[in-house]
């Protein structure tokens, strides 16, 4: 009786193919995000900008001399696509989409610690009112059919009765911004910051979901602006804020 053949590759082999192919894809996906310089932050501000602590991948700008406590107020102007050369090109209502995501982080976290205002003329701002303003500078779609392979290595190297460690995701997507935040009044720079995330591992959903990172990245922006807020003093309402009479 002729030995029976088998079309099944062994486990070993099979998890060094998938491996290899992982290895390649890594290569072959698209480049992470970084922080951008794009010309939205004034380049006189953006030389002055420095990682803070705890931030050494970020950049920002906090003004001289600043009066603790004295903004009540914020007006978000429309977010922007203002891309980085060699950013990819982002159809008309992906734009919309993804700057009015980023948009709504800004107001809904900001909102916090301002009363936010409707835009409209300077001179009907009140005292103390802080303009912000960002722009979306680059942003990376996460594509499934690339992330997928680094999963299928790990379950085929667990059936095979090995560990493979975590593999990055090949095209994770993410986002890079610069926001600023001048005196409305005087239009004098107050806060600017350059910022940026990639995609994480452990972040299954959004290794599928095709800008799910990148909405992930604008909410950590709007964090960052935040604690940059709360570490300042800038809002009346800010914990480091104490005494002085708020802007009215």
């Amino acid at each position: 009786m002729p030995p029976q053949l088998s079309c099944r590759l062994p486990a070993q082999r099979l998890v060094s193919l998938l491996f290899s192919c992982t290895g390649v894809l890594l290569l072959a996906g698209c480049a992470g995000q970084k922080t951008t310089r794009t010309g939205f932050i004034a380049p006189e501000t953006y030389g002055q900008m420095t990682h803070p602590k705890g931030h050494t991948d970020d950049l920002v700008y906090i003004a001289p001399g600043l009066h603790p406590g004295g903004y009540r107020y914020a007006v978000i102007d429309p977010v922007l696509w203002h891309p980085v050369r060699n950013a990819p090109v982002l159809k008309p209502d992906i734009q919309a989409r993804m700057t009015g995501a980023f948009e709504a982080e800004l107001r809904k976290t900001l909102g916090e610690d301002f009363q936010i205002l409707p835009a409209g003329p300077v001179a009907m701002m009140p005292p103390g009112t802080l303009r912000i303003s960002a722009a979306i500078t680059n942003l990376r779609r996460s594509k499934w059919y690339y992330n997928a392979l680094p999963i299928v290595a790990g379950f085929a190297a667990g059936a095979a009765g090995g560990g493979l460690p975590p593999i990055p995701p090949p095209a994770p997507g993410g986002a890079s911004e610069e926001l600023i935040a001048t005196d409305a009044a005087t239009g004098a720079p107050v806060l600017a910051i350059a910022t940026y995330n990639n995609g994480m591992p452990w972040n299954m959903v959004g290794q599928w979901l095709p800008y799910a990172h990148a909405r992930r990245a604008f909410h950590l922006a709007a964090l960052l602006m935040k604690e940059e807020v709360l570490k300042t003093g800038l809002a009346s309402a800010s914990p480091a804020y104490v005494g002085g009479k708020s802007p009215s």
